[in-house]
């Protein structure tokens, strides 16, 4: 989670309708499920997205299952790197630190309560809207 520090965030770009996918995992306290869902876009052209985090887990991993592409930034970070495309080839920052890419939570997701879309308060993933985010 060293990489969310002082308000950065991956911060996903994608082009074309689709899914990105975002699971939270293992947990700080006991009882406390991992979760999965997603956050749709119907945009044609560039969507753009804020991967958060929750002091309730210290494991995250996101994904993308749109036909176009997807890259990911930490906060204003000018290095750009591919989002995975499934669950086994998840881009994340899992409990032991650092982003990685093509990590596999295919496991972790399988068991995770799956939130489905936004809107319960549960997922910590958001839509920036287009109005709102300048290249």
């Amino acid at each position: 989670m060293a990489d969310y520090v002082g308000g950065v965030a991956p911060v996903v770009t994608t082009y074309g309708p689709g899914n990105l996918h975002h699971l939270t995992y293992a947990a700080t306290a006991t009882g406390i499920a991992a979760v999965q869902g997603f956050v749709p876009t119907t945009n044609e052209n560039a969507s753009y997205f804020l991967c958060g985090f929750s002091y309730y887990y210290s494991g995250f991993a996101f994904y993308w299952d749109g036909p176009g592409e997807a890259f990911f930034r930490l906060g204003e970070s000018t290095t750009t790197q591919a989002v995975g495309n499934s669950w086994s080839n998840a881009t994340g920052a899992p409990a032991a630190g650092g982003i990685q890419l093509r990590l596999n939570v295919a496991s972790i997701a399988a068991s995770a309560q799956n939130h489905g879309g936004p809107g319960d308060g549960r997922l910590v993933a958001y839509k920036i809207p287009d109005n709102l985010y300048l290249d």
